[in-house]
């Protein structure tokens, strides 16, 4: 590549980082355990090789989060805010020089293309300023490179509930050129990100809650177990209907809910939650289970209603019906009397459940009285001859 195609490609990435460079931007994310958040920032509009991916990941386990910087690009990011007249010598950038230790080539050459140093004023004053701020968070150690496939930094979180915010601030992008001789590295790109991330950790609430959900499983099963086998022991045995039954299942109930107490415990992990609701519905249910024998005595008490359907009622009153035409139609004595008897069966029957109902609802009162207008039509026809 020429001297001037050089400038050229440098002179576009200079107006590239100008358009860039300006007031901070906020975002607020959500980071949890199971997948990372992913941002996508433009260096240059138009060059995809100038994109660069912010990755966050938050470690649950270790209560820890993660920042990376991704690029097609090898990037070199400040760990300490660092003037240029400090690090800058000749126009080439001297990792001996910086405040901190960084692995680095001796034999390599890190220099700022023209376009970079016409770019940075004032140069002599001008303070490269440390990639990445932090709020509620504690860097964890980590080796510092001069040059870098991706840019990555983990962080301990130190207050589970506090807020937490990440900061992107200057980054530096650079052509790697090695040959057998040399390498060297053109730093033709500089920009202040100015990105800050408020971030909402998301923790799972089952998080380190094993024990407890074990627990809570267990207690349900057991309850669960126990009111089974006490409401199947009095609703299959018949001598425990009685009153001596009904004596002992007070005192089993009793025993019972002595032993399973109600819970006021609440957990926000739903896995949890849902055993101690079960637990506590079967503690209702032991509470407001009753007796067979109090329910036969229920039963008795109880006004009775009629136990037959009005379609039923209804479908009784037609046969009547066919049974009188029938009777009419015939001249077998035989069969005459035994259609009568089949009206006098079915009349008796009916009119046996009706007397004994104390309840009739409305549908049932208009089929009882479509069947009595059959059977009056049964003894104005039958009986009279």
């Amino acid at each position: 590549m020429s001297f001037l195609s050089k400038i050229i490609i440098y002179g576009f990435l200079l107006i590239g980082f100008c358009q860039f460079t300006g007031a901070q931007t906020t975002k607020q994310i959500e980071v949890d355990g199971n997948e990372p958040y992913v941002d996508h920032v433009s260096l240059m509009e138009g060059s995809t090789d100038m994109d660069l991916l912010v990755k966050f990941m938050f470690d649950e386990p270790n209560n820890s989060l993660t920042v990376s910087l991704i690029s097609y690009r090898k990037l070199f990011v400040f760990q300490d805010n660092t003037r240029y007249s400090r690090a800058v010598w000749c126009f080439k950038l001297r990792p001996n020089k910086l405040s901190y230790v960084v692995e680095s080539d001796e034999q390599a050459r890190y220099k700022l293309t023209k376009a970079l140093r016409k770019s940075i004023k004032p140069r002599r004053k001008h303070i490269f300023k440390r990639w990445i701020e932090y709020e509620g968070l504690q860097p964890q150690p980590t080796d510092y490179k001069m040059v870098n496939d991706y840019i990555e930094q983990t962080f301990d979180i130190l207050h589970k509930e506090a807020p937490v915010s990440i900061t992107l601030r200057d980054i530096l992008v650079m052509n790697e050129q090695i040959t057998s001789k040399k390498k060297k590295y053109d730093l033709f790109y500089q920009t202040d990100l100015n990105r800050k991330y408020e971030i909402t950790i998301k923790r799972d609430p089952c998080f380190g809650k094993e024990e407890a959900l074990q627990a809570a499983i267990a207690r349900a099963e057991n309850i669960q177990t126990s009111f089974t086998s006490f409401n199947q022991k009095f609703k299959s045995s018949n001598s425990l209907n009685s009153p001596e039954g009904d004596q002992l299942f007070h005192e089993m109930r009793a025993l019972l809910l002595e032993q399973y107490p109600k819970t006021e415990e609440t957990s926000a992990c739903p896995e949890i939650q849902e055993n101690i609701d079960l637990y506590n519905s079967y503690v209702d249910s032991i509470q407001f289970v009753q007796s067979p024998f109090q329910i036969k005595i229920q039963e008795w008490e109880k006004p009775q209603e009629l136990d037959l359907s009005a379609d039923y009622i209804l479908m009784m009153a037609r046969k009547i019906d066919s049974n009188v035409n029938k009777w009419l139609l015939s001249s077998d004595p035989v069969e005459k009397r035994d259609l009568e008897k089949s009206c006098e069966e079915i009349i008796n029957s009916i009119q046996s459940h009706v007397n004994q109902a104390a309840r009739i609802n409305a549908r049932q009162k208009t089929a009882i009285a479509i069947f009595k207008e059959a059977k009056d039509y049964y003894h104005r026809t039958c009986v009279k001859e």
